[in-house]
C-alpha cells in the first residue's frame, strides 16, 4: 500500500510511548522487513513484521500489504485510503486503535 500507512502506524506506536529503534530487513520469502520497537522504563522488545508474500517473490516494504506482532495473533491490514469521515477511512483507524491497545495492553508492566 502506501507511505501513509507506515506513518500512521508510526504515529499511533510513538503516542502510546514506542519508539521504533532498528528497522530489520525482511526474510527475503514472506517478510519485507521487520521493526523493532521499545518504550522507555520497559523492558519488553516488540517485533512487528511486514506482510510481503506475493507469488513469485516478497514485495518491498513499501508495497506490504499488512502487519503483525512476532509471536502473537495480533495484525493489522493496510485498508485503501478513502476521504476523512467516510466509511473505509473510520474502519481503518479503528482497526489501527484496536492493534495498538492490543499490542500495548499485551505488553503492558
Amino acid at each position: 500500500m502506501a507511505q501513509w500507512h507506515l506513518d500512521e502506524l508510526r504515529g499511533a506506536l510513538e503516542r502510546r510511548g514506542w519508539r521504533v529503534t532498528a528497522e530489520l530487513p525482511g526474510d527475503d520469502y514472506k517478510i519485507s522487513g521487520t521493526w523493532e520497537l521499545r518504550r522507555s522504563g520497559d523492558p519488553c522488545i516488540l517485533l512487528i513484521d511486514f506482510d510481503g508474500l506475493d507469488d513469485m517473490r516478497v514485495l518491498p516494504l513499501h508495497r506490504r500489504y499488512a502487519c503483525r506482532t512476532r509471536s502473537t495473533e495480533h495484525s493489522l491490514y493496510f485498508h485503501r485510503r478513502r476521504e476523512a469521515g467516510s466509511q473505509p477511512c473510520a474502519h481503518w483507524r479503528q482497526k489501527l486503535s484496536r492493534f495498538i491497545e492490543a499490542i500495548s495492553e499485551r505488553t503492558a508492566v
